[in-house]
């Protein structure tokens, strides 16, 4: 059975021993079962260490509720530099793992979810991973997302004149954003009605420059997954980029949502069909996913005090 509310429980095989501890786990915010593992004396560390977290992993799982209150999944502390350093990459496909940050004394957080696990409270109708992967994200003939090239049939006034109608933001800020247009969404009667752009940023928390993106629908427009689909051609453009070395400047994309609806709608720890991942919540307490690009790595452990 899972331990109780800051109790450790061990449990010991023949493939080493495993304990967990449930409390807020760093970085992340939300309650999860804290993991150590030691593989048995004279043991393949690389190849038994993740049969052990797996192990340990299923039998958790096996236990918990996603309408309970209890942890979300299973956070490991890796504290090794030498492993650090040996297993840079963002993500451990053996014991599914995902890099996310590093806390101050330079230990190395990583998570991975439970099913259906969710770090919100949702609406009635929020929707399950099974139900999210199942859905048809199709947008209408009508649309069509391309990406932003300054030319054609979507031009830097085309999209200032989009954002006045709709009264987005400040025509000062709005010059200055458009030059971050990413992806376009086109109405074969209205022209542009969605647009996306993207930053680069530097997180703190992970230690690494990512693609930060905002979209904006027009009103008339919502309610069709034209966002969903600008997530996507987000996602998959940046990726390209980054896997065919056109621009390896970011490892990864980052979503922050701040609208509350939304948030409390899909309230999953991991998206998908999206792939975002959640990490923690921002200074101003909206939930942060991330999507990192394949091959990207996790940069060195800051320097011991």
């Amino acid at each position: 059975m899972p331990p109780g509310e800051g109790n450790i429980e061990v449990v010991r095989g023949e493939l080493g021993v495993a304990s967990v501890r449930e409390e807020i786990s760093p970085l992340i915010g939300r309650r999860m079962f804290i993991y150590d593992g030691v593989v048995a004396d004279g043991a393949d560390s690389d190849e038994l260490a993740p049969r052990l977290f797996n192990a340990a992993f299923e039998a958790l799982e096996a236990e918990f509720d996603p309408s309970g209150s209890g942890p979300i999944g299973v956070c490991v502390q890796v504290s090794d530099r030498d492993e650090i350093e040996r297993k840079p990459e963002v993500h451990w496909p053996e014991q599914d793992l995902t890099f996310a940050g590093y806390t101050d004394d330079g230990s190395q957080v990583r998570v991975r979810y439970f099913e259906d696990a969710a770090v919100e409270p949702g609406l009635p109708n929020s929707p399950t991973l099974a139900e999210s992967q199942a859905t048809d994200y199709s947008i209408a003939d009508r649309y069509r997302v391309e990406p932003y090239t300054g030319s054609g049939a979507a031009t830097a006034d085309d999209i200032l004149a989009m954002w006045a109608r709709e009264r987005v933001m400040p025509e000062v800020e709005a010059r200055r954003r458009v030059h971050e247009t990413l992806n376009v969404v086109i109405d074969r009667d209205e022209g542009v009605i969605a647009v996306s752009t993207a930053y680069l940023q530097r997180n703190t928390q992970l230690r690494m420059d990512l693609w930060y993106f905002r979209s904006f629908v027009s009103a008339a427009h919502r309610n069709t997954h034209v966002a969903t689909q600008l997530t996507f051609h987000n996602r998959d453009l940046l990726e390209s980029r980054f896997v065919s070395g056109e621009d390896i400047r970011a490892d990864g994309i980052v979503f922050e949502l701040e609208n509350e609806g939304m948030r409390k709608y899909f309230n999953r720890a991991v998206w998908l069909p999206a792939d975002f991942i959640f990490v923690g919540d921002n200074q101003q307490g909206f939930p942060v996913r991330i999507h990192y690009f394949p091959g990207a790595s996790v940069g060195p452990p800051p320097a011991a005090n």
